[in-house]
């Protein structure tokens, strides 16, 4: 890394490209990127877009009154450059979303006790142009929630935006559970195949295989106990639930578990939740029942 003699040097050449490194005082870029005192403060990178177009991305976060200097000094050294102004240039496109929308739900929250809404409102677009600043210069689609955050005007839009962005979230969840639950039985035949000997479940719940080998039954979670000890707790579960289940139940397992609860839909035995469909499915085919 070059040495130069002063920090305005430093962002001068790095506006340029003129080198691919230089350092002076706690200013110093490499490549694309400049920095205040160490890598944990970026303060601008070169970018280009599929289209060949070059801009500066630029941070809007400060950190101490030197670290303002340095911002000023790059930002003079690179005004002849397309600066696109966001949250931190180091957050990949769906990170920077969310903190320009948390943003915008920030100022829109103040419109409920505003004497002079049109101030918040301003404010939105402002923060609102930042984002599609951005997102135009990328070609990337601003998400759905962002883009009516962008039109509050008023408390009923802004209210509208939250509920919006509740019913968003509840789909992610839905849709992520539901690959999860998708990986999650493909991993489960493998397990039962003897290809892993560990499953993390998405569910919840543990599962079941019989070992041949060791004549042992084991769970996902890698805790094995003997066949007879595993058919003889069988026949208290299902003596257990005919009387009504228990919770906290007297008795352990093996002097090894605690049997927390029995009903007639799971059970949980230590760290253990095994549904009552599970039990049966593996009795079955162990021929006890």
């Amino acid at each position: 890394m070059n040495r130069a003699v002063d920090i305005a040097t430093v962002a001068h050449l790095w506006a340029n490209h003129n080198g691919t490194s230089a350092k002076s005082s706690n200013l110093f870029f490499e490549g694309e990127n400049i920095y205040s005192y160490g890598r944990h403060f970026l303060i601008a990178k070169h970018v280009y877009n599929d289209a060949g177009e070059h801009a500066v991305l630029f941070t809007k976060r400060t950190y101490s009154k030197s670290t303002t200097t340095h911002l000023n000094i790059v930002k003079n050294a690179s005004r002849h450059l397309d600066l696109i102004y966001v949250p931190d240039p180091e957050l990949p496109k769906d990170e920077l979303f969310d903190k320009w929308y948390n943003q915008i739900k920030g100022i829109a929250g103040s419109l409920n006790n505003a004497r002079k809404p049109e101030k918040y409102i301003l404010d939105i677009q402002y923060v609102f142009g930042e984002a599609k600043r951005y997102a135009d210069f990328f070609g990337y689609q601003i998400p759905e929630v962002l883009l009516k955050a962008g039109e509050i005007e008023n408390l009923g839009q802004y209210h509208e935006v939250l509920q919006k962005e509740n019913e968003l979230r509840k789909a992610q969840a839905k849709r992520e559970q539901a690959e999860a639950l998708r990986i999650q039985k493909i991993l489960l035949k493998r397990w039962r195949d003897f290809e892993n000997n560990y499953v993390t479940t998405a569910d919840g719940f543990d599962y079941l295989r019989f070992n041949k080998t060791s004549h042992r039954v084991e769970t996902t979670q890698r805790v094995e106990i003997p066949v007879e000890v595993a058919k003889q707790f069988y026949r208290v579960v299902l003596a257990v639930i005919e009387q009504g289940g228990c919770k906290n139940c007297d008795m352990m397992l093996m002097d090894k578990w605690k049997v927390l609860e029995i009903n007639d839909k799971f059970i949980r035995v230590g760290c253990h939740k095994i549904s009552l469909k599970e039990i049966k499915s593996f009795t079955k085919k162990m021929q006890w029942s």
